[in-house]
């Protein structure tokens, strides 16, 4: 991603509550196969991530966005139109909303412990649950114990076999246990909103200081696959930075609508409102 120069917001944004882990990771350790670093490298060429911080398995990536199309697996071709809307459109559609299911999750320490027995072997510590070593279901290895002892397990999400992890700056660490695939393909399913028909889901990582990225999943043989960044196409078409965005919804399967969040302000937020197509082709 290019960068993009915006004023700062006036407070910094939070990012969910603490949950009572201080610890900071090393900023230059990799886990295996895609995992995200559990500390955010500080970003020296805009919102890129380095391959130092992020190494997703190259399988799963959508070809590079060339234009208004996007290219993702098995030739699946999409158009995506961005349009701003006003407040009054926003809270007209809001109308026709569908409401999300929230999926099972587990955060009880014990409960996970033995649901996850042999997979995951975890470490008390004061207040928290620490992370010492992961067998995928694959037959793969997480092999950096060092990196994995400075994250702290959050919840696992059972129908999509996701164990979600906090990081250094309560960053979001996900991992996929049956296929090894790490945070920026996975996304935190705490965030994550989904279509009317189940065929695609926003995803949400928070990065550990403002600003979360953005992608689209789409749901393939039972499993939501990563099929393009929303954080990039929003900036391309309309030269703005998708840094937090707020009260989004879906009306169907292929229409999405958010509030890019603009101002805080303690009488209540401001935000532009904006209206997502995706076109199948």
């Amino acid at each position: 991603m290019k960068i993009i120069n915006i004023v700062s917001y006036i407070k910094q944004y939070a990012g969910g509550p603490q949950r009572g882990f201080a610890k900071k990771a090393p900023v230059f350790l990799l886990l295996f196969i895609g995992l995200v670093a559990c500390e955010p490298k500080e970003k020296t060429t805009g919102d890129k991530r380095s391959a130092a911080a992020i190494k997703p398995d190259s399988n799963i990536q959508g070809s590079p966005i060339k234009e208004e199309v996007i290219a993702p697996p098995e030739e699946h071709m999409f158009g995506v139109e961005i349009e701003e809307i006003s407040k009054d459109q926003f809270y007209s559609a809001k109308q026709r909303e569908s409401m999300d299911k929230a999926l099972e999750k587990i955060t009880d320490f014990e409960t996970v412990q033995k649901r996850l027995s042999g997979i995951v072997e975890f470490e008390a510590g004061e207040g928290y649950l620490g992370i010492k070593k992961i067998n995928f279901r694959s037959g793969t290895l997480a092999a950096n114990i060092d990196q994995l002892s400075e994250c702290a397990f959050v919840a696992y999400f059972p129908v999509e076999d996701i164990l979600l992890l906090e990081g250094g700056h309560t960053t979001d660490v996900s991992l996929d246990l049956t296929t090894g695939q790490g945070t920026y393909v996975v996304g935190n399913p705490d965030l994550a909103t989904t279509s009317p028909g189940g065929k695609y889901r926003l995803s949400k990582v928070f990065e550990g200081q403002e600003c979360f990225y953005h992608f689209l999943q789409e749901k393939k043989q039972g499993r939501f696959q990563k099929v393009f960044e929303l954080n990039e196409i929003f900036e391309k078409k309309k030269k703005r930075w998708l840094c937090v965005i707020e009260k989004e919804f879906w009306t169907d399967d292929n229409t999405l609508y958010f509030g890019l969040l603009t101002q805080y302000k303690e009488e209540g937020n401001e935000y532009d409102y904006y209206r997502v197509k995706i076109i199948d082709r």
